[in-house]
């Protein structure tokens, strides 16, 4: 991460006040010859923490193959986002409908109250969805803040028997997967959860979907594993409570081969096209379908994603991808069709403002390796005046080192010759 200097102008020894510097000794030079001294000051150097985004392909942030490093490309603002933060959820505060284990058929399932990118607004339908505090957000990896007590996380249960067979929806915001009893998560010691629905989001064949961005930088499609507080034994009760909720977040982006993984979820989407229909499918490997490394991710506290965007919700976005097959992709944007019998497609809501908050990495930011910051500051290009102020600089200083050589060489001449002045005797005389 290269560093910027303070001055923009030259950097180091030749700026202006250093230059004003050594002309103020070089005039009391003369007097003084042997007294003359040097100085150097130090530049200073401060950290680039500007909030500009710096371009990068998807293809540079890791895969389950790669190297863990996530680095940026230019954001896109959307506003599009799943409904499901979260299984059987009817929030409190509002007459939403978004839930798991309840059957609907009717179009709509009770969602038609709100959508991507329509109205009424969120706020309208939900005011929470206002909040300070919500999700999802944009990950700048520099700026976060690396704390060592984040530990891998852990998950037990995650490998389902075929049977009893796994819930799949479409419920007119997204896919989603209702989870049996038994999957348990913990983010550390204290802070365990028991998995209740996973979903997608994703975008179109030539728009990326993910809700998260890294450092602008948005990626295919986007899968979310929602999990209860253990302390809680239903949604609605940990709805609005600090970590009563928790979700695990992975970016999914385009790879060389299938997924067999998710291929068990992407087969079945025919199956389920129309919004409000759903299928049975044999239970699998859930953990599969997050990444391979569990270690590193960012964390903070943030909200679900759709009305009613209830805060308090840890987020767990893991800095590692997971790959699809560019088929894959195209079958998961272009499968299902959503409110209005229109594609279901950019269920993702644009990145929202951190507002003070801090973003914790389990893993210290790495720094590319480039040249040091101050070779970036002698890159820095000159002004004119800076030239011209440095040219009748050096200038005057090489006349008036010149001047003083030539006086302390007349001062030597003088006294090597002996020539010194007594006054003149006065000899007395008689009168």
């Amino acid at each position: 991460m290269a560093s910027l200097c303070s001055s923009p102008g030259l950097p180091l020894l030749i700026s202006a006040p250093t230059v004003q510097l050594l002309l103020f000794l070089l005039l009391l030079a003369p007097s003084h010859p042997q007294s003359l001294t040097w100085m150097q000051g130090d530049p200073s150097v401060e950290g680039d923490s500007s909030g500009e985004n710096d371009p990068l392909r998807e293809e540079e942030l890791p895969s389950e193959e790669d190297p863990p490093d996530i680095h940026p490309k230019p954001r896109e603002e959307e506003d599009s986002l799943r409904s499901e933060d979260l299984s059987t959820v009817k929030s409190p505060e509002d007459t939403q409908g978004h839930q798991s284990s309840g059957h609907k058929d009717k179009k709509g399932d009770g969602h038609d109250h709100w959508r991507y990118g329509g109205s009424p607004s969120w706020p309208q339908v939900s005011p929470a969805c206002a909040g300070r505090f919500q999700s999802p957000v944009d990950i700048r990896p520099e700026l976060t803040a690396f704390r060592q007590a984040l530990g891998p996380v852990q998950l037990l249960g995650f490998e389902l028997q075929p049977r009893p067979e796994l819930r799949l929806r479409n419920n007119g915001h997204t896919v989603q997967l209702s989870l049996p009893p038994g999957l348990e998560m913990a983010l550390g010691p204290g802070r365990e959860y028991r998995a209740q629905q996973l979903h997608l989001h994703w975008g179109t064949s030539d728009r990326p979907g993910s809700e998260h961005t890294v450092d602008g930088h948005r990626f295919p499609a986007e899968i979310h594993v929602v999990h209860l507080n253990t302390a809680f034994s239903k949604v609605e009760a940990a709805l609005g409570r600090p970590g009563g909720l928790a979700v695990l977040a992975a970016f999914l982006q385009e790879g060389p081969e299938e997924n067999s993984a998710y291929e068990q979820l992407l087969s079945r989407l025919d199956e389920i096209t129309e919004e409000g229909s759903e299928t049975w499918i044999p239970g699998l490997d859930v953990s599969a379908l997050l990444p391979s490394d569990l270690s590193r991710y960012f964390q903070y506290e943030g909200s679900l994603t759709t009305p009613p965007c209830t805060q308090g919700v840890i987020w767990t976005v893991f800095n590692q991808t997971v790959k699809l097959s560019a088929r894959q992709i195209h079958t998961l944007s272009s499968s299902l069709w959503g409110p209005g019998d229109s594609r279901l497609q950019l269920n993702f809501r644009a990145t929202q403002p951190l507002n003070g908050r801090m973003i914790e990495a389990s893993f210290p930011a790495e720094v590319p390796s480039s040249p040091e910051p101050v070779l970036d500051c002698f890159a820095t290009p000159f002004l004119p005046g800076d030239i011209l102020a440095l040219v009748f600089g050096l200038l005057f200083a090489a006349t008036s080192v010149a001047f003083l050589v030539q006086m302390r060489q007349q001062h030597r001449s003088a006294t090597q010759k002996g020539v010194s002045y007594s006054p003149a005797e006065m000899a007395e005389t008689g009168a």
